[in-house]
């Protein structure tokens, strides 16, 4: 059984200040997600973007944390980006697959969302495969803020 166990202002805090894990869960090594997407989440939060939005989900399996996932920002024009990381030694096994199924069904929960997207490299297999097997279909080649070029995949409201 997999599960998404969203972060808390407090979790997130000692996360980014000092490194510090939540005590009641166990993470496997590389599952903690990069630093600048625990401030990007904050920064988020304090510019008053929702909690469902804004914190990122820690993705459990086996009592044990095994990578993260999230939203990048808040809804627009019913549009969301999604962004997810599962630590090497947990790849190939369906993990991801089953959070971004998740998070999907969380985003078109809300009233706000009728498209989930992703931005994804052209050579990152593994995440291309993890859109493809939940159904998002390619869109179209994007630059991003950073002028890397990536892959559009999108996933509308009723076929998830």
């Amino acid at each position: 059984m997999m599960n998404l166990i969203q972060l808390d202002d407090i979790q997130l805090k000692m996360l980014i200040q000092s490194g510090d894990r939540p005590k009641n869960l166990t993470f496997i090594e590389h599952s903690i997600p990069p630093i600048h997407v625990l401030v990007r989440s904050m920064d988020l939060r304090h510019n008053l973007v929702d909690v469902i939005w804004a914190f990122p989900y820690f993705i459990q399996k086996n009592d044990k944390i095994m990578g993260c996932c999230g939203f990048k920002e808040s809804p627009k024009n019913s549009r969301i980006e999604i962004g997810y990381n599962v630590a090497p030694d947990a790849r190939g096994l369906g993990i991801a697959t089953a959070a971004i199924k998740q998070l999907s069904q969380i985003a078109f929960g809300s009233t706000l969302v009728n498209t989930v997207y992703a931005l994804i490299a052209s050579d990152n297999k593994a995440s291309l495969n993890v859109v493809h097997k939940n159904g998002f279909s390619y869109k179209e080649l994007v630059v991003d803020s950073d002028g890397e070029q990536l892959e559009c995949w999108e996933l509308n409201k009723g076929f998830s």
